[in-house]
């Protein structure tokens, strides 16, 4: 899926069809059809942790992702604040009929090392994101199955349950997505443990419009229900087809952060 839920929480192509008859598959075929039109994006975006005690830190990050005239794409988080974290970054290469690649970079090393599948599901830098959540998800390597539709606040939703293939390395035995009927836009997703019990949740609040045509949440939280930590991710600036280039996104340019 691109792009990835760090990379732009669910940018979406206004779109509205009467599709009632859609199985789950369909749905989200269009939610990932709208997600396209663009060639690149940059995004300034607060990450704030929050631990089981109530109490939080606070991270800046830019994120970009950029699309080639293939499909292929690439995606970049860095870190820019506080000081501890200035440089640290995620690079996701995604090519059309492939596999993800991911590779993380600490200045500290000065080397960018690949995130292997064993890997996925670790924290990102301490967060309730996963690596496997900032992966490509392609559609190919899941099942999904249409459950009964649901309000969700003034909307009306979509739920739609996504199953890991067999060949498919996952941490998660299920997520249920709920996804608004008229534009496609994610709301909300429940992951499910490999002894399928609730582990997590991920919500999208106050989508905002962008260039006539684009939808973005002002702010996703995702908490871990296991625990009682969380991650909220609020958007500060973010800019469409900003005319980025390929070299953006190599190790040389990753590595001029720090």
């Amino acid at each position: 899926m691109f792009p990835k839920i760090l990379i732009a929480f669910g940018l979406m192509f206004l779109m509205s069809t009467n599709a009632e008859a859609l199985n789950g598959r369909e749905i989200i075929d269009k939610a990932h059809e709208n997600t396209s039109g663009f060639q690149d994006m940059s995004h300034q975006v607060r990450m704030i942790l929050v631990d089981e005690k109530g109490n939080k830190s606070e991270r800046e990050m830019l994120l970009k992702a950029r699309v080639n005239d293939k499909g292929d794409s690439s995606s970049l988080s860095i870190f820019t604040s506080p000081q501890r974290e200035k440089g640290i970054a995620l690079l996701t290469n995604h090519k059309v009929g492939e596999g993800d690649e991911q590779w993380i970079y600490l200045p500290s090393t000065r080397r960018m090392k690949r995130v292997t599948s064993a890997s996925r599901s670790s924290s990102f830098r301490g967060s309730e994101f996963t690596f496997e959540d900032l992966s490509s998800q392609n559609p190919e390597d899941y099942r999904f199955e249409r459950a009964a539709d649901e309000a969700c606040g003034e909307l009306q939703c979509y739920v739609v349950d996504r199953y890991p293939s067999a060949n498919l390395e996952s941490s998660y035995s299920k997520t249920r997505l709920w996804i608004d009927t008229t534009h496609y836009r994610p709301f909300k997703a429940e992951y499910f443990d490999k002894d399928g019990k609730p582990l997590k949740t991920m919500q999208a609040f106050d989508y905002r419009q962008y260039d006539h045509r684009f939808w973005n949440p002002a702010r996703v939280v995702m908490k871990n229900l296991q625990t009682g930590k969380a991650t909220e991710l609020v958007s500060m600036d973010l800019k469409i087809n900003a005319g980025l280039k390929e070299s953006e996104f190599t190790e040389l340019a990753i590595r001029s952060w720090h």
